[in-house]
């Protein structure tokens, strides 16, 4: 423990010197620009990267700090960084993020390093660049502009779009009339991989909120994602998918981006006192034509291209605790895409659940805050169909999905689980005490990964500062 407490003199010495107090906000929304989910965030929808409506220009410094323990190896991370934020006179606000990650990582993000050559949220670099402008252009649109992640969803995961990944440039613009919010997204997502062509893909993302009643809510959501360029034609980020019209897919058809990728959508949300009922359900390809062959001797079901996924999930508060219970469930071969360069992904990261496909979860959550004191935990248990050497039976949206081992374009006969059935969980519990405007937290951090093929165990303890929520651990 000798070295915990050096470690923790030397970084409290270096935030009572650096650290300038800056403001958090806070906003309703089922469609929010991310800078990180904070552990509470699953019950009170913040969104840091809103502002509050009094006018200020505010810069401050970021500080996490973390010890591991496993076994007998030590190591420390750090991040550093700055922010700045800005409201003018309501109607143009800004707020910027700058930061440097550094020092020795522990096991489980140096295992996803390896395998994806990116770090969770910082892709391949080690410092990261994040910003929204926004700016109020009447009192029914407002427009973002800036490079960060964004969540579809009130829940821990969305099937929809998530923000475990590295920041991506963007445009949103919001409309918002009556009971209705309407966000349309334009963004550039990146192949890492890739030097030229291939490299680059665009996306054009639509989700409507409606406001059944005052407390259910209903959104639709749709996305259509295509390659910039190939080696038969640079398409380049093609116009007619500016047109703010939600259900467009006719477009995409007439388009050379004709055999991109679409995704449809759902998402609800009800809430009764104090406790939430929400869920997803995503559509990713429906082939009915399929169907005609079910009065066939050798009919089978589970044709590979009827992918789809669905979450459904609560949230209440009991005794002072908050609880949060969720169910999510993707098949086979979900976000993948014949053309392995139109996957819904980001810098080698799912653009939605970071497990990819093939898989069921359950996720519980319970959080308790009495004064400063915080006391956090969280549980996840999946069951996931991996792949062997040279095998494709769903989980991975990196390969085509004409190389299914199933059967490739003619695949038949999928189901949840298929392949290489593996037992995923995961624990972590958290205290932590709030003083004088950052966190002292420990933490213990519990992860097994079991099958025919692996039976992995990982034990952490960990303790830290920090100024911002940050996570250095992959609950996948």
């Amino acid at each position: 423990y000798g070295i915990f407490l050096k470690v923790m003199k030397t970084l409290f010495n270096i935030l009572l010197l650096s650290l300038i107090c800056f403001p958090v906000y806070s906003q309703e929304n089922n469609f929010r620009s991310k800078v990180r989910k904070p552990f509470t965030e699953f019950f009170t929808n913040s969104s840091t990267c809103d502002t509050d409506t009094t006018q200020h220009i505010a810069i401050g410094s970021r500080l996490y700090s973390i010890t591991f323990v496993e076994k007998s190896d030590v190591s420390t991370s750090y991040l550093v960084g700055a922010t700045l934020t800005a409201n003018i006179r309501n109607k143009i606000s800004f707020v910027l993020h700058h930061d440097y990650l550094g020092g020795n990582h522990n096991s489980l993000i140096e295992e996803f390093k390896d395998s994806l050559n990116v770090t969770p949220f910082f892709g391949d670099s080690k410092k990261r660049f994040q910003f929204n402008l926004k700016y109020k252009l009447n009192k029914f649109i407002v427009t973002d502009i800036g490079k960060g992640r964004h969540f579809i969803g009130n829940g821990y995961r969305s099937l929809l779009l998530s923000d475990n990944q590295t920041p991506y440039p963007f445009l949103k613009l919001t409309t918002e009339f009556g009971r209705v919010k309407y966000y349309n997204l334009y963004t550039t997502f990146l192949n890492p991989n890739q030097s030229d062509f291939g490299r680059k893909k665009h996306s054009t993302i639509h989700f409507l909120d409606f406001a059944v009643t005052d407390n259910i809510h209903f959104g639709v959501f749709e996305s259509i994602l295509w390659q910039s360029k190939s080696e038969e034609v640079n398409k380049g980020f093609e116009f007619a998918y500016l047109n703010p019209i939600i259900f467009y897919r006719p477009v995409e058809f007439s388009k050379h981006s004709s055999k991109g990728n679409a995704l449809m959508g759902a998402n609800f949300n009800a809430t009764f006192h104090t406790t939430v009922i929400y869920g997803q359900a995503m559509l990713d390809d429906l082939n009915i034509s399929r169907q005609k062959d079910s009065n066939e001797d050798n009919y089978e079901e589970g044709f590979f291209q009827n992918k789809f996924g669905f979450q459904i999930g609560i949230k209440t508060k009991y005794k002072g605790v908050d609880l949060l219970a969720e169910y999510n469930q993707v098949q086979p071969y979900t976000y993948g895409h014949r053309t392995i360069l139109q996957n819904y992904s980001h810098m080698n990261q799912a653009l939605a659940h970071p497990l990819g496909a093939n898989f069921k979860e359950m996720v519980l959550m319970a959080n308790y805050k009495k004064d400063k004191w915080m006391y956090s935990i969280k549980v996840t248990t999946a069951k996931v169909g991996l792949d062997s050497l040279d095998t494709h039976y769903g989980q991975n949206i990196f390969e085509s999905d004409y190389e299914a081992s199933t059967g490739g374009q003619y695949s038949y006969g999928n189901f949840n689980g298929q392949g290489f059935l593996t037992q995923l969980n995961t624990m972590y519990a958290e205290i932590s005490y709030d003083y004088k405007g950052f966190d002292i937290f420990g933490s213990l951090f519990y992860k097994t990964k079991k099958s025919d093929l692996v039976d992995q165990t990982s034990l952490f303890y960990s303790l830290g500062l920090r100024t911002f929520p940050f996570s250095t651990f992959t609950d996948y």
